[in-house]
């Protein structure tokens, strides 16, 4: 069973491959637990991989990653990612149902978590917020691509 579940899995990362080098902007939804964290990492890494942005792939999925934990910690909906190549930009965007916008905490040291939006901002060349009609919000970041050589 172990071989077969590795099999479709490997099917599943070929077909979203295939499905981001048809596209320079892919969203994908989630369901709003533990687990689609890292399904959402892996789903910014495939769309990355697919349009060989390999030099910003690190950070935006470290970026991805702190958002989509938000979502799932304090919106507790589902939520969406979206990925859009833009040169000379890449623009990733994590929208949720809820309504409340996300603060970026004072640095503490004492403090055991709230560092995410601050590594965002330290990390992305802009980020920011916007309210979905019909509820929700979008939290994106933006880093630059490098340039063609």
């Amino acid at each position: 069973m172990g071989s077969e579940h590795q099999g479709r899995k490997r099917a599943g990362r070929a077909r979203l491959r295939q499905e981001v080098v048809l596209s320079s902007r892919i969203e994908k939804e989630f369901v709003g637990t533990p687990a689609a964290v890292r399904q959402a990492r892996a789903f910014v890494e495939a769309a990355l991989a697919a349009w060989d942005l390999d030099d910003v792939a690190e950070v935006a999925v470290l970026l991805t990653s702190e958002l989509t934990t938000n979502a799932v910690r304090h919106a507790r909906t589902t939520f969406t990612v979206a990925v859009a190549c833009r040169p000379p930009e890449l623009l990733v965007e994590v929208g949720d149902g809820s309504d409340a916008l996300p603060v970026q905490r004072p640095k503490s040291v004492r403090s055991e978590g709230g560092r995410g939006l601050q590594l965002v901002a330290a990390l992305a060349r802009s980020w920011g917020t916007r309210r979905r009609r019909g509820g929700g919000k979008v939290v994106w970041f933006q880093l630059d691509l490098p340039a063609a050589a």
